[in-house]
């Protein structure tokens, strides 16, 4: 009639905010396990993996695992027959979700099971067929691992540091697609046209040839467009969602704002099969409504209709992969000092400033700087702006990668004390605002402007019109 110890410490462990191990030992004084605390953990924790493998084997649609245990289980037992008959569910299930391992374990499950059974009769058509079809199975992994080695190496980069910005950089991408495998889609086999097509999606993005880029992240979009309902799950429904947040990516910079509300109802309504795809679908999508409000100057309304799904976010917030935390806190920035409510602004770019993983986005660190500094200065924070000045010129010099819109904003800033109340401060913006503009029809400096509008908030300074009124003239969008 006594409670199970360890459903008492699964109990007392969950009840806790954050886990500490002499809050849990003082709770159990004098019992017995407490002695080696470690080893019950230990216990507890298979004993957790083991309920969660029974409860998801009965939940899960695909059960390969288990038809590949139930073989091996009947194989053992010398039940042969049926052993072939489990086999023959996982393959099928392999075959649908081209899983190309799981394949070649189940050929070699059916090859040690004819020498078992001395089927010579399976061994002959091994030997004609089967073998054969392990030979084109192991090409098209190689295939796929190729692509998908690709597709890394050009991701890779912009993971680490952004924005293309020199000529070399640009070349070592180009040099990847002149290799004769990558030069066209028709070299890819089955799901390597995926990587294919997402790898030149990135790297026409990333150069800046938007139309080249948006005609390869349609062809991907149309491949999952034109597969069955049953075979959007899994990792599918990750790559789908992945592609159609690309393809909202190319609408907005090509100005198909037309475009965009399907690309999002489409994202929306992706299945889920986890609450945690749930979680990362609502993340993704939430950024986008966020990013799209910034892109088309709708600042104040974008804070009036997303309240409700930032304390969603909020909720989230720990378990959400960190690029995407980061592009969250970025934008939500941007979003609230577009609408001129600087201190939620500030509140937010200071999350980002303060994320652990922030030197994983290199170019949303300098940024996010330098957003700080736009906001502290709308804020009228002269005595802070000179110390925040001085922190960021050190960052953006030491790590070599000074954009001059870089350079210009803190030129700006470093003289900005000087102007107040003289007559300098509208020449001193009007001659900046023309050295931005110029370094805007550069074609590795206006990768900068896609980050934060500067022009735009320069020319407010200028004319003393609302930033998000002149982003909403260029974008010819309503108020």
């Amino acid at each position: 009639g006594k409670q199970n110890k360890y459903v008492l410490l699964f109990d007392a462990i969950d009840a806790q905010s954050e886990y500490d191990e002499v809050a849990i030992k003082k709770k159990f004084e004098g019992e017995a396990f407490t002695r080696q605390l470690h080893v019950a953990k230990n216990y507890l924790y298979q004993l957790i993996l083991a309920s969660l493998r029974n409860f998801h084997e009965t939940n899960w649609e695909d059960k390969f695992y288990t038809w590949m245990r139930d073989a091996q289980l009947l194989y053992d037992k010398g039940l042969y027959h049926q052993s072939e008959k489990a086999l023959n569910k996982a393959k099928r299930s392999a075959v649908d979700n081209e899983r190309f391992l799981q394949l070649l374990e189940i050929y070699r499950w059916e090859h040690q099971i004819a020498h078992n059974k001395s089927d010579f009769k399976l061994l002959e058509i091994y030997l004609s067929e089967s073998i054969r079809e392990e030979f084109e199975l192991i090409d098209k992994y190689r295939n796929f691992l190729e692509f998908q080695a690709l597709n890394d190496q050009v991701f890779l980069p912009y993971w680490k540091k952004g924005a293309i910005r020199k000529a070399s950089e640009k070349k070592a991408l180009q040099q990847l697609f002149e290799q004769p495998l990558f030069v066209s889609v028709e070299n890819a086999q089955s799901f390597a046209r995926y990587f294919y097509h997402n790898a030149r999606f990135s790297f026409h993005l990333f150069i800046g040839e938007l139309n080249e880029s948006y005609d390869h992240i349609l062809q991907l979009v149309r491949m999952f467009e034109a597969l069955e309902d049953n075979k959007i799950k899994g990792k599918m429904v990750r790559y789908y969602s992945s592609a159609l947040i690309n393809l909202y990516i190319v609408q907005q910079r090509l100005g198909k704002y037309d475009e965009i509300p399907n690309t999002l109802k489409q994202l929306r309504q992706m299945p889920a099969d986890s609450p945690e795809q749930r979680r990362r679908l609502f993340i993704r999508s939430f950024n986008l409504e966020v990013d799209l409000y910034l892109s088309t100057g709708q600042f104040r309304k974008g804070v009036s209709q997303i309240k409700e799904l930032t304390e969603r976010f909020n909720k989230y917030q720990k378990n959400v992969n960190k690029q995407q935390r980061l592009n969250v806190f970025y934008n939500l920035a941007y979003l609230y000092f577009g609408a001129e409510d600087y201190d939620q602004a500030l509140d937010w770019i200071n999350l980002l400033l303060n994320d652990p993983e922030l030197k994983t986005r290199e170019d949303i660190h300098c940024f996010g700087r330098l957003l700080n500094l736009i906001i502290h200065f709308e804020l009228g924070n002269d005595q802070l702006l000179e110390y925040i000045v001085k922190s960021t010129y050190r960052f953006l010099s030491n790590r070599k990668r000074l954009f001059k819109v870089e350079s210009v904003m803190l030129k700006l800033l470093r003289h900005y004390p000087k102007w107040i109340g003289s007559a300098e401060i509208k020449k001193g913006f009007s001659g900046l605002l023309r050295e931005l503009e110029t370094l805007k029809s550069d074609e590795y400096e206006n990768r900068a402007f896609e980050y934060f509008d500067f022009t735009a908030w320069m020319q407010s300074q200028v004319s003393k019109d609302s930033f998000d009124n002149i982003i909403r003239s260029k974008q010819k969008q309503p108020g």
